[in-house]
């Protein structure tokens, strides 16, 4: 159905005209040049979707432009927390947002949705949104909320630019179970005091869930931000997500002051909590802030990535009491890291934490504490630091500073096979 054949004398914009498409077939087709606007750009009121339908158009030529009443472009919302929408299909378009113009407007989202079942989006430019590019809400309603399903959803091949740093977050994500984000591209995303370009983030209600999360091969230029690029948060009261994978994405030029991939679930992991199933590898960032920034998790793997000219430290764990780490390993490279703080990895507080087949090159800043590794003051247990390349780093650069706290054992600390420079301890 083409779209602008259904418009009408006395339309407001396009909204009415692709309700009236959806109501006649399946498929909604947007020609490039044929909406309401001046521009051909096709101007949308929170355009609600329903099950089995695909909107298309022609690439970046088919715009969709949020009216400066919307707090959406396309709106996608189940009735009950049983029964979500399905089989919804977006793609090659472009769906733009006012935020040049009205500036940052938190939950002023291009695409807000809250229950699906099978959501692709692909190929699609999300331009200048003032709060989310995409808005993924497992719950309805404010303040009293009721569960929503978000499950198998894809979003592939997407630009999300926010033209100004003056946004929320290009992707957001209150809970789902099913998520791919790959092939995606961030641009400019993201004021400083919003968390970053990808944010899973529930909000503190138990019935949230986070599982099957995969974000791959996406690219992070100019963003910003006060957690991460790619941030898990999740708050005590919800469980930790679980079977999560974030792979060969690159990061460039951050703005912001977290991490490039940040974790946190809010609580000191013990015995019984269930493993997170984390896999962070093959990522590659250069002259961000922060590799990686995981505040607190469990069953953790960080391996073969790529880490340079970064001002501050990557790190495990916390000091605070809902914080720390346990079953994490770590096998990633460093280059240049820490170049103003002095640190390049630091583990605060960990149970049963490997640092194995690391390489650390030109780490801290030559001053006094600077080195490539750091201990902190809390409760540190069962580390094994094994085949670690630790030679090329200044001389005037201790190998690790320890903080020796109360709770520290090193007696459960296992080195072995480390590689030296000439000289050159681990005193751990």
């Amino acid at each position: 159905m083409r779209v602008p054949d259904f418009r009408r004398p006395g339309d407001a914009d396009d909204t009415a005209a692709a309700l009236r498409a959806m109501q006649q077939g399946s498929i909604l087709y947007f020609p490039a040049g044929g909406g309401s606007a001046p521009d051909g750009a096709y101007r949308l009121n929170a355009l609600p979707l329903r099950s089995d339908v695909t909107l298309y158009g022609d690439s970046d030529r088919s715009v969709l432009r949020t009216t400066p009443a919307a707090m959406a472009a396309l709106s996608i919302v189940s009735k009950t927390s049983t029964d979500p929408l399905t089989r919804i299909t977006i793609r090659n378009l472009r769906i733009e947002g006012l935020v040049a113009s009205t500036g940052f407007r938190e939950h002023w989202n291009l695409i807000s949705v809250s229950g699906v079942d099978g959501l692709n989006i692909e190929g699609v430019q999300f331009v200048g949104f003032a709060g989310d590019g995409l808005y993924l809400g497992a719950e309805f309603g404010w303040p009293v909320r009721s569960p929503r399903i978000i499950r198998n959803v894809v979003v592939r091949d997407c630009l999300f630019d926010g033209v100004n740093n003056d946004n929320r977050n290009g992707i957001s994500v209150t809970g789902g179970f099913g998520i791919l984000i790959d092939q995606c591209r961030f641009v400019r995303c993201t004021r400083p005091n919003m968390p970053g370009p990808i944010d899973f983030e529930p909000d503190a209600f138990a019935f949230y869930r986070l599982e099957n999360l995969r974000v791959t091969n996406c690219s992070f230029e100019q963003c910003g931000g006060n957690v991460g690029q790619i941030a898990v948060t999740v708050p005590a009261v919800a469980s930790p997500p679980r079977s999560i994978l974030i792979a060969n994405n690159r990061f460039r030029t951050y703005r912001g002051t977290g991490g490039d991939i940040a974790v946190s679930i809010n609580r000191e992991p013990t015995a019984a909590l269930p493993s997170m199933d984390c896999v962070i590898e093959n990522n590659d960032g250069d002259g961000g802030y922060g590799g990686f920034q995981i505040f607190s998790a469990k069953g953790v793997t960080i391996r073969g990535n790529q880490w340079r000219n970064y001002a501050s430290r990557s790190f495990l764990g916390f000091t605070l009491p809902d914080a720390g780490v346990s079953d994490v390993t770590v096998s990633d490279r460093f280059d240049h890291c820490g170049w103003r703080e002095g640190i390049a990895l630091a583990l605060y507080k960990g149970t049963d934490v490997t640092l194995s087949n690391n390489l650390f090159t030109g780490t801290g800043n030559g001053r006094p504490g600077s080195a490539p590794l750091y201990l902190g003051k809390g409760r540190i247990r069962g580390l094994s630091v094994v085949a670690n390349d630790w030679r090329n780093n200044p001389q005037a650069v201790g190998l690790v500073t320890v903080e020796n706290g109360a709770d520290y054992r090193p007696a459960t600390t296992r080195i072995e096979s480390n590689l030296l420079p000439p000289g050159g301890r681990l005193a751990l």
